[in-house]
């Protein structure tokens, strides 16, 4: 019978490091993986969809959430590594890795560090292999200057990481305007980051390349990647350009899953299905 609540659970990935995660529901494995500074809490409506057929694993990704924040790994590779200790060290098989965001970096990082044999399908939302792109047509997290001046400026300390987040959260996360509780809620997930851990991330983050890593997983097993509404214009046409066996579904705000949990889970139902059959 499977447990009515997620389970919270540590697992060692190096001496003195834990990762925290929750763990519900039995069968075939999808590990789901948030963005920069949130837990894995975010996908509260995912883990009680896709638990009561799939065991459900939701990371906090080494300085974020509930797990560890050690001055060391606060890059992708590692916790690229940190998932692969992980999903091998719980004997998870055949898995579904699904990234958000930065998540997308670290479902990228796995791959292109320990392959394909063990991955069933890989979904991202909303953040491409190349965040930082001096192509004007390109799918980017921002300009080059936007980027430089939230890098050197803005996430340099508390204050003006928590103006950032508040600023994100209301204008490009969420399409609807959230009550001050839910709000709260939601910044309070970024806050147990610490700013520094956000910097080192964000800036690791931003000169990232996975693009060829993504090309390939699309070559090797199924992917999907979901699009938010607001910059679908510039970011459809480029991942098909680039990641042409890759479909991509364009629906919400950039916390699409948490929005509107009913539209996207019923488009990763679909995704599970194909891949099943």
């Amino acid at each position: 019978m499977a447990r009515d609540r997620a389970e919270s659970k540590y697992f060692t990935v190096d001496p003195g490091i834990e990762l925290h995660y929750w763990d519900k529901g039995e069968g075939d494995t999808i590990v789901f993986i948030p963005g920069l500074s949130y837990s894995g809490e975010i996908f509260k409506h995912q883990i009680d969809h896709f638990s009561k057929t799939h065991r459900v694993i939701a990371v906090d990704p080494r300085g974020q959430g509930l797990s560890t924040k050690t001055v060391h790994g606060n890059d992708y590779v590692t916790h690229g590594a940190d998932l692969i200790k992980l999903v091998d060290g719980l004997g998870l098989r055949n898995v579904v890795l699904v990234g958000w965001s930065t998540g997308n970096l670290e479902v990228w990082s796995y791959l292109k560090q320990h392959g394909y044999d063990n991955v069933k399908g890989a979904v991202t939302i909303d953040m491409s292999p190349l965040p930082m792109n001096p192509d004007p047509h390109a799918w980017t997290e921002g300009s080059i200057p936007e980027l430089s001046q939230a890098a050197s400026e803005i996430l340099t300390n508390p204050e003006g990481a928590s103006e950032f987040w508040y600023e994100y959260l209301t204008q490009v996360m969420l399409q609807h305007k959230a009550e001050p509780d839910e709000l709260e809620y939601l910044l309070d997930m970024g806050r147990r980051t610490p700013y520094w851990i956000v910097h080192e991330l964000f800036c690791n983050a931003v000169f990232s390349n996975y693009l060829d890593t993504a090309k390939e997983a699309s070559e090797h097993i199924p992917t999907l990647m979901y699009i938010a509404e607001h910059w679908a214009d510039v970011a459809e046409p480029w991942y098909h350009k680039e990641c042409p066996e890759t479909p991509t579904y364009v629906m919400g705000g950039h916390l699409m899953a948490y929005e509107y949990p009913d539209k996207f889970n019923t488009r990763l139902d679909q995704f599970l299905e194909s891949i099943d059959k």
